[in-house]
């Protein structure tokens, strides 16, 4: 059973990364709440509604099944298709586990809709998204059960994905690539992790007058998230792409490169705080995002100083963020407070690289 779902949910969210990424960058970096309240609503009062989420919903998972139609077809997945060793009742609950699994993003909206319909008090209009749940997951078993049949194991060599355009040379480029394409799976975790922290610090900053030291407190914890991403980069730099350590570049040149990456990282945050933090100007949101880029290009620097896995660096993670926290509540100006983190990660960056 986990290999099966290792084999087909897992891969189905790691290689589609890049496109649940351009999802949730659309829904919460331009749509905010009241206008997914307004879908909802129109799904759950509109005569046409109930269909119109139901061809969204097909879309979804035509997807899927074309997907899992290919990945069974695969000579590295053919261990697979030992799966007829199961009895047809086990086989059929387990592959519904599985549909179950590629229908996860459908069933968690479905739930805001039966949220919404709850407060409208209308949930008897909600009845046919059971039906459509179990009938989608019916349609991957049905597509799953039929390719295990008929398996076709494809031998054709794997056409590799080619860019419209020619690839740049150069280095924030091939970083970014290697990122959504190798990491994907870790970038759409990272960024969906921060987006719900996000979400709710500004929606607890919604409820009152507070000044900038709330959701510099809450942002400060968000954009701590992407310490996995940050040591993905120090991974690439040190154990992949190990031959860029030999080109002529001076250690500011490298550092300057690491900045925008990690600048360009925090950007989906960076829209997102525009569109739902109304209650704060431009030159605040600003210093957030200052402070979240240095509170990370320290984290990373302190990475040269010693060799760590990932699981190693959380303390020191979370120590940073308690020592923050302090440092922002005795009302030390944030944009001070970035410049300072940003002098100590140049620093520590001149002093532990090699």
């Amino acid at each position: 059973m986990k290999v099966l779902l290792l084999s087909t949910v897992r891969e189905f969210y790691r290689q589609r990364a890049g496109f649940f990424l351009v999802v949730i960058f659309i829904l919460f970096g331009f749509l905010t709440g009241r206008e997914h309240y307004a879908f909802a609503h129109f799904f759950l009062t509109d005569e046409w509604g109930m269909s119109a989420l139901l061809v969204a919903w097909v879309a979804y998972t035509l997807l899927c099944a074309q997907f899992l139609a290919h990945q069974l077809t695969r000579p590295e997945y053919v261990i697979l298709h030992s799966t007829f060793l199961w009895p047809p009742w086990k086989r059929m609950r387990r592959l519904m586990v599985m549909a179950l699994g590629f229908i996860l993003p459908l069933i968690f909206y479905g739930i805001y809709v039966l949220t919404i319909a709850r407060q409208e008090n209308i949930l008897k209009r909600t009845w046919p998204i059971f039906p459509y749940w179990l009938l989608l997951s019916l349609v991957l078993v049905a597509v799953a059960e039929w390719r295990l049949r008929n398996p076709d194991i494809a031998t054709a060599t794997k056409i590799a994905f080619r860019l419209p355009f020619r690839r740049p040379a150069n280095f924030i480029f091939w970083t970014l690539e290697w990122l959504l394409r190798e990491r994907g799976f870790t970038l759409l975790l990272s960024k969906a992790g921060v987006f719900l922290f996000m979400i709710a610090a500004l929606v607890y900053d919604s409820t009152g007058t507070y000044d900038l030291r709330l959701p510099a407190v809450g942002f400060t914890l968000a954009y701590l998230l992407n310490a996995g991403l940050s040591y993905e980069l120090y991974r690439w730099e040190n154990e992949i792409w190990l031959w860029g350590k030999s080109l002529p570049f001076g250690k500011t040149t490298r550092f300057g490169r690491i900045l925008i990456l990690h600048a360009i990282l925090l950007l989906p945050e960076a829209f997102l705080a525009v569109s739902y933090g109304t209650r704060l100007e431009w030159y605040e949101l600003a210093q957030l995002y200052a402070l979240g880029v240095s509170t990370l290009l320290l984290y990373h620097a302190q990475l040269y100083r010693r060799q760590l896995l990932l699981e190693e660096t959380l303390q020191t993670v979370a120590i940073g963020f308690i020592i923050l926290t302090l440092v922002i509540l005795y009302k030390i100006p944030v944009a001070l407070l970035a410049l300072i983190l940003l002098s100590g990660a140049w620093l520590g960056w001149r002093r532990w690289y090699g």
